[in-house]
């Protein structure tokens, strides 16, 4: 029964478990991404509201 279980996790599992860590770390750095590009937007639209007359 345990070698069952073991090749199991091995064949099926542990496929589906890379998948979901590479989809967790991808939408981890796109998030940042996305974060620090609307950080940077935000303060360039005050900056020019400050300097407009």
């Amino acid at each position: 029964m345990n070698e069952i279980r073991r090749l199991y996790d091995r064949i099926v599992l542990a496929p589906a478990r890379t998948a979901r860590t590479w989809l967790a770390m991808h939408w981890h750095r796109w998030r940042t991404r996305h974060q620090s590009r609307a950080r940077t937007s935000h303060y360039r639209t005050r900056a020019a509201r400050a300097h407009s007359p």
